[in-house]
């Protein structure tokens, strides 16, 4: 029997005992996690297969021959690879920072992507290693001062580029005073879904003081995907980043002369931990924490001057987000929604955008002058700098405020970078300027685009056409998920799959808790035992799959707000999507041929959804 002793009396931080009846085991968890694990916040995407709704998934095939790597101590099951390897480093200070102090921004040059040499592409699959130190930091990107925590001291996180193939090493050491883990979104982990960051059911967080390595297989998959932190509302702080595959099989390759990376997210000036407990604080149903602003590739300049006077705001060395773009050539962006509540409509002026890829899926090209971009998803758009209007132009990126539950909550909607047409061949992309150089520039004078804005939250899904045009199969099994948020005796608000809600357990993951032999495959096994070890079946929300199935999942969404919808560790057909209640006479009516994969979906308010999957 195992016994816990609470031997802390630190604010943030309490140590304690695990006794095995071989000895006791000291350890770190960070008080406000208990909290935090109490309730979803709303605004993080509700998870299919992790943090809502587990799946157990009979596709993964995966032979759990692997050497196992996990720290001894803490005595895990000896079952499968459950951990990468655990060392214990020395803790990293945290670092502080003050007004003015512009070290903690990343180049953004780091995100404009090597010269696409494609004959490298199909040399042998290669193993990139990153080693990355996590720290608490003050900083202030958009001019206001606020905690943050960030990868190796800089803001935002560094950029992984790899080869289709490759083996991507990731050592995360946690130098921050809570733990940590990391999600690779879209990313399949075919044999080595352990390494998904999914605390609570494929992985303890990393405590503070130590460190963990995550081993990625590349194979199968290209496009444009993205990293953040699976524990609590981390990211919101500052722990993400862009991850691209690059491979030969990748159509149009050749249509751009550059390749760079553009995040927009939302962005607040609290920590995020207040935010969530203003969230869950009595009788705040339906009022998600509105965001103080946005930023594009972590940067933007606040007026001082319309700032609530609790803040520290000095913007004078705060600068716009810069994308260089070669005059006469064309030119792939990758955008990427790294926010954690609003959607964003985008465009930039004088330009339309020829949309070519939707969260890693290649698509027939499409021309657009805005689009719509929720959170967690990507799309790639060819640009022609061909305008003979001007040389400069503004990147427009707004929050669409009519999906918050108070439009006029956000001070300014809309955040914008310049994007300026260079002369000759640049390898420099996106650039960052001086203080003096942007205090002194003529800042860019166009118009957008004159049509009605966006006042609805959701994709552009029907109108976008894969290059593959796979036929979805026929499904094996229906399931029909009712999702919402429930508030218990006017207490805590939690989402909700029909009746159930998800609790994760932090020190003994799901993944962990599978007692099968070695040397079997996943879909080979009694779902039945697995399930029981698992999950409390009679009270939790298990969807049971024997096998390799075809399902579809049917989502009616009763909630006011929109939700953007993941499913980790594959992708999946959206088959159909509509107002109001599901018509059950239309299921058999709905075409197979041409529908869009990806990863991640928007399901708007008072909506329905239809995906199948292949698990």
């Amino acid at each position: 029997m195992l016994k816990i002793s609470n031997n802390s009396q630190h604010t943030d931080v309490e140590t304690f005992e695990i006794d095995d009846g071989k000895g006791p085991i000291a350890g770190l968890r960070a008080k406000d996690a208990m909290l935090q694990r109490k309730a979803l916040f709303r605004s993080i995407i509700l998870l299919l297969s992790a943090s809502v709704l587990t799946i157990t998934l009979g596709a993964l095939l995966t032979r759990l021959d692997g050497a196992t790597r996990y720290a001894p101590k803490l005595q895990f099951f000896d079952l499968i690879p459950h951990h990468g390897n655990w060392t214990v480093s020395d803790p990293v200070p945290t670092s502080t920072r003050t007004p003015g102090t512009r070290a903690f921004m990343r180049d953004p040059s780091e995100y404009v992507l090597s010269p696409p040499d494609w004959s490298r592409i199909r040399i042998r699959p290669k193993v990139k290693e990153y080693n990355w130190t996590i720290s608490d930091v003050n900083a202030n990107p958009d001019g206001v001062m606020r905690p943050m925590i960030l990868v190796n001291g800089q803001f935002p996180g560094p950029l992984i580029e790899c080869n289709e193939g490759d083996t991507v090493k990731i050592t995360i050491h946690n130098g921050a005073v809570n733990a940590t883990a990391f999600h690779w979104h879209g990313l399949f982990h075919n044999g080595s879904n352990w390494m998904d960051g999914t605390t609570g059911v494929t992985q303890c967080p990393i405590p503070p003081g130590e460190s963990f390595t995550y081993e990625i297989k590349t194979d199968g998959q290209y496009g444009t995907y993205w990293y953040h932190s699976h524990f609590s509302t981390q990211y919101i702080d500052g722990l993400f980043g862009p991850l691209v595959i690059h491979s030969p099989k990748e159509p149009g390759r050749d249509r751009y002369e550059t390749d760079q990376i553009v995040m927009l997210h939302d962005y607040y000036h609290d920590f995020s931990r207040n935010k969530l407990y203003e969230y869950l604080a009595p009788d705040a149903e339906n009022a998600e924490p509105i965001p103080d602003g946005a930023l594009i590739n972590g940067r933007n300049r606040q007026d001082c001057s319309k700032i609530d006077k609790k803040y520290i705001c000095d913007s004078t060395d705060s600068r716009l987000a810069e994308i260089n773009l070669m005059r006469g050539v064309a030119h792939r962006l990758r955008f990427i929604n790294v926010g954690a509540f609003a959607e964003f409509e985008m465009g930039i002026d004088g330009h339309t955008m020829e949309v070519v890829e939707a969260d890693g899926t290649p698509l027939v090209p499409n021309s657009y002058h805005r689009l719509n971009i929720n959170v967690a998803q990507r799309y790639s758009a060819i640009i022609h700098a061909n305008s003979t209007e001007a040389s400069e132009f503004w990147l427009r990126a707004r929050m669409i405020n009519h999906c918050f539950s108070d439009p006029d909550a956000v001070v300014e909607p809309e955040v914008r970078a310049i994007v300026q047409y260079t002369q000759g061949k640049s390898k420099e992309g996106s650039s960052m300027p001086t203080a003096t150089a942007e205090t002194k520039r003529v800042l860019p004078t166009t118009t957008p685009w004159d049509r009605e804005i966006a006042v609805v939250c959701q994709d552009l899904d029907g109108k976008l056409e894969p290059i593959d045009t796979i036929v979805a199969p026929e499904p094996d099994q229906l399931f029909y998920l009712r999702s919402n948020f429930q508030i218990g005796n006017y207490s805590l608000s939690r989402g909700f799959f029909n009746s159930s809600s998800w609790k994760r357990n932090l020190t003994s993951p799901a993944l962990n808790r599978v007692t099968i032999p070695r040397n079997k495959i996943l879909g080979d096994i009694d779902t039945d035992d697995v399930m029981k070890n698992l999950f409390n079946v009679d009270k939790g929300m298990v969807l049971k799959v024997d096998g390799v199935k075809v399902v579809d999942l049917l989502i009616d969404n009763y909630d006011d707000g929109n939700h953007p919808m993941h499913l980790h560790g594959h992708k999946f057909w959206i088959m159909a999507q509509g107002n109001g209640y599901f018509n059950a006479s239309d299921y058999s009516t709905v075409p197979r041929e041409g529908r869009l994969l990806r990863d991640t979906v928007t399901i708007g308010k008072f909506y329905h959804d239809r995906i199948i999957s292949h698990l």
